[in-house]
């Protein structure tokens, strides 16, 4: 009786960290370096970050962010942190993925965060 409570108990919390990994939103944020950052206030909101620097390489960038803005709910391009070339490849790629791009005036990683979730709590309404 104890041993079959305690595998009903141990399904229940799987079940319950299933959920919540389905409940948290996903936001894309390119440009800067505080990677870390992004993620432990992005974890404060209960959100998932995905992050890219935004940086060109020789070739296969499309196929970068369009790899990281499949996966999100919303896509923020910190704006003063990102060449012309990664916005213009971010928006192109977005708009084909159906995704919504808000962009960031400046580094700071709180803001960024607060567009994206005041985004995805408009889509949700």
């Amino acid at each position: 009786m104890i041993f079959t409570f305690g595998v009903i108990y141990g399904i229940f919390i799987l079940n319950t960290k299933h959920w919540e990994e389905l409940i948290m939103h996903t936001i894309a944020i390119f440009g800067g370096s505080q990677e870390n950052t992004f993620k432990k206030i992005g974890a404060k909101h209960h959100c998932r970050v995905l992050f890219h620097n935004g940086k060109t390489r020789n070739g296969g960038l499309k196929r970068e962010f369009k790899n990281i803005i499949k996966k999100a709910d919303v896509v923020i391009v910190l704006y003063g942190a990102c060449g012309h070339v990664s916005v213009d490849c971010v928006k192109e790629v977005s708009k084909k993925l159906g995704k919504k791009v808000l962009f960031h005036k400046g580094f700071g990683a709180s803001g960024a965060i607060q567009k994206g979730v005041h985004a995805m709590d408009k889509q949700a309404a």
